[in-house]
C-alpha cells in the first residue's frame, strides 16, 4: 500500500486574522517543510494553498516560500492548487468559478513558476459543472470525498452509487457532520485505493478523481489535536484497518491526511468546534512536530509515500463516478455554507454586481473587468460567512472574515459603476439580529445571575457587560439599511466578545454534541 498526505493551507480561515498569519505560516507550514526535509529527505507529500494563501506567505514569510519551492524542486513536495479565495464552487455560477481558478493560477505562475495539475476542491462541494471547471482550468487530478460519494443517491444510472453503504449511512437531515460510519467498509475497498477515470460529464481520462475519507482523515486531525481516544497507536490501527490492496488491481494508495495544514503545528479552531473555547484559536501545539515525525516514521515502515498525482496514475476504477448536486464533505451540503445569515445578506448584492458586470463587461477596459471579477469572486470566501449561527450553536462570524467579503464586494460594486441597492430585499438589522442576538442572550442571562449572586467585582463586570451587549444588539441606526457595513458589524461583534469575556464566557455549544 502507498500513502498520501495532503496539507491544506488556508489563510482565509475563519477566525484567523493577519496579525497571526506569520505565526501560523511558521508554526504549521514551515515546521512541516523543515521536519520533512530534515527527518525524511525525499519522502513525498502534498502541500495545497490557494492563490490568496500563497501571496500572504510571500508577504509575511518569503523565506518560507523559498523552502516550499525547494521542496517542489527536489521532487519531495507536490504543490496542489485551489480557488483564489477559498469559495465553495457549487454555490456560485460556473463562469465565476473559472475566474477564481484563473486568479490562483496567475499567483502560482508568478510565485512558483508553473500551474499545478492536482486540484483541492474546497469542502469537496459538488454540482454538475464542478468537474468542467476543474478540467477547463487545466487540472488533471481532483480530490473527492468518499463519504458523499458512497452516500450519493443519484449515481450515473440514477440509483444510489453504493447502495450497501447508502442504506446504512445516508440521511436527509442537514447535519454539518455525519461521522456515524455504520457500514463495515472492507480494507480493500476499491474506491478508497484507486482513482476513478470516468467522471460523469467528462470523457474518459479527461479528469481523474481520488477520494479522501473521514474514516481516516478526521482521525488524523483528532490525533494531532490530542483528543482523548485518538492516540498514535489508535491512528496507526485505523490506517492498518483500511490498508488493503485489491486482488487483481495491483498496489493501491490510501490518503491518511487531507485536512487543514494549520492542525499540524497549531490548534486551528479545534477548541472553538470541540472544546467550547472560541477565544483560544490558532495557538501553538508544542508536540505537533513530534507527532508528525512519529506518524511518518511508522507509516514509512508500512509502505511508500507518494504524491496525489502519482496516486491518480495508479490502475483506475472503470466504474462511472459522480456526486449528488449540493454534496459536500463531512456529510454536509454545499448549500449549508450558502444559507448562513451573512451569506443570505451578501448573495443578492453579489447577484446585482454580477448582472451589471455581465452587461457592461465588453465596454470596460480588460484590466478593469478582470479586477471586478477578482473582487467579486473574493467576496465569495466561505469562511467570511461562517460558522452558521444556530440555536444549538450560536456562534458569530468573525469581523475580520466578514470584512474581507464585504470590502471585496464593495470594491467590485464601485468598479462596475455601482448597482441599484434599492432592488435588494435584504435588511441589515434583521441579519445582525440573526447573527448576534442568540449569543447576546446567553451573556445577558449570565449577567443577571452574576448581579444576583456574584461578588462585587463580578457585579461590576456584569453591569459593564450589559452595556457592551446594548452596543452589540443596537439596530436602530441600521433602520432601512439593505447592506451591513463591515465597520457596523465589527463594532458590534467586538462588543459582544468583550461582554462575553467580562462574564467569564458562556457555553455556546455542548462540546460533547449532546
Amino acid at each position: 500500500m502507498k500513502y498520501v498526505m495532503i496539507f491544506h493551507a488556508n489563510l482565509n480561515y475563519a477566525y484567523l486574522t493577519p496579525d497571526h498569519y506569520e505565526f501560523v505560516i511558521r508554526e504549521a507550514y514551515e515546521m512541516t517543510f523543515d521536519r520533512m526535509r530534515e527527518k525524511f529527505p525525499g519522502t513525498k507529500y502534498v502541500f495545497e494553498a490557494s492563490g490568496y494563501t500563497l501571496e500572504m506567505m510571500e508577504r509575511y514569510a518569503p523565506d518560507v516560500v523559498v523552502k516550499l519551492k525547494s521542496a517542489i524542486a527536489d521532487g519531495s513536495c507536490e504543490f496542489m492548487g485551489s480557488p483564489y479565495a477559498h469559495p465553495m464552487l457549487p454555490n456560485f455560477p460556473e463562469k465565476d468559478g473559472l475566474w477564481t481558478l484563473e486568479f490562483s493560477h496567475r499567483a502560482y505562475e508568478r510565485i512558483l513558476g508553473f500551474r499545478p495539475v492536482s486540484f483541492w476542491n474546497p469542502e469537496c462541494g459538488w454540482r454538475d459543472y464542478v468537474p468542467r471547471q476543474v478540467r477547463d482550468a487545466g487540472y488533471k487530478y481532483l480530490t473527492g470525498d468518499f463519504e458523499s460519494y458512497s452516500r450519493c443517491e443519484h449515481g450515473p444510472d440514477g440509483t444510489p452509487q453504493r447502495p450497501e453503504i447508502y442504506d446504512k449511512e445516508a440521511t436527509k437531515e442537514r447535519n454539518f457532520y455525519n461521522f456515524n460510519f455504520k457500514y463495515d467498509l472492507p480494507a480493500d475497498d476499491y474506491a478508497l485505493h484507486y482513482p476513478f477515470n470516468h467522471v460523469k460529464g467528462m470523457k474518459p481520462e479527461e479528469l481523474r478523481v481520488f477520494l479522501r475519507s473521514d474514516r481516516i482523515c478526521q482521525y488524523a486531525v483528532r490525533y494531532f489535536m490530542g483528543m482523548q481516544g485518538y492516540s498514535h497507536d489508535e491512528y496507526l490501527a485505523t490506517i492498518d484497518r483500511y490498508s488493503g490492496d485489491r486482488a487483481g488491481k495491483g498496489e493501491g494508495a490510501l490518503i491518511i491526511f487531507a485536512d487543514d495544514a494549520e492542525y499540524i503545528g497549531t490548534n486551528g479552531w479545534f477548541r472553538l468546534k470541540f472544546q467550547n473555547e472560541p477565544d483560544r484559536v490558532f495557538e501553538k501545539v508544542p508536540d505537533a512536530d513530534q507527532k508528525l515525525i512519529a506518524l511518518v516514521e511508522a507509516v514509512k515502515k508500512r509502505g511508500e509515500f507518494v504524491t496525489f498525482a502519482e496516486a491518480c496514475q495508479l490502475t483506475p476504477n472503470t466504474q462511472p463516478v459522480t456526486w449528488d448536486d449540493d454534496a459536500a464533505w463531512h456529510g454536509a451540503m454545499a448549500s449549508t455554507w450558502a444559507s448562513t445569515p451573512m451569506a443570505c445578506l451578501l448573495r443578492p448584492w453579489q447577484d446585482l454586481v454580477r448582472e451589471k458586470l455581465h452587461a457592461i463587461e465588453g465596454k470596460l477596459p480588460k484590466e478593469v473587468a478582470e479586477q471586478a471579477w477578482f473582487h467579486l469572486t473574493n467576496s465569495y470566501n466561505s469562511d467570511g460567512q461562517w460558522p452558521p449561527t444556530l440555536p444549538q450553536a450560536p456562534h458569530i462570524i468573525h469581523p475580520f472574515n466578514y470584512s474581507y467579503c464585504f470590502e471585496n464586494l464593495l470594491t467590485a460594486h464601485h468598479l462596475v459603476g455601482g448597482v441599484d441597492l434599492s432592488r435588494l430585499d435584504t435588511d441589515a438589522g434583521v441579519t445582525l439580529g440573526a447573527v448576534m442576538d442568540m449569543q447576546s442572550a446567553l451573556v445577558l442571562k449570565k449577567c443577571e445571575s452574576m448581579k444576583q449572586g456574584g461578588n462585587d467585582g463580578q457585579k461590576r463586570n456584569a453591569v459593564m457587560a450589559e452595556r457592551f451587549i446594548a452596543v452589540a444588539m443596537e439596530k436602530q441606526s441600521l433602520a432601512g439599511s439593505k447592506i451591513l457595513g463591515s465597520g457596523d458589524y465589527t463594532v458590534r461583534a467586538n462588543a459582544l466578545v468583550e461582554a462575553r469575556r467580562l462574564v467569564g464566557g458562556v457555553v455556546i455549544e455542548d462540546p460533547s454534541g449532546k
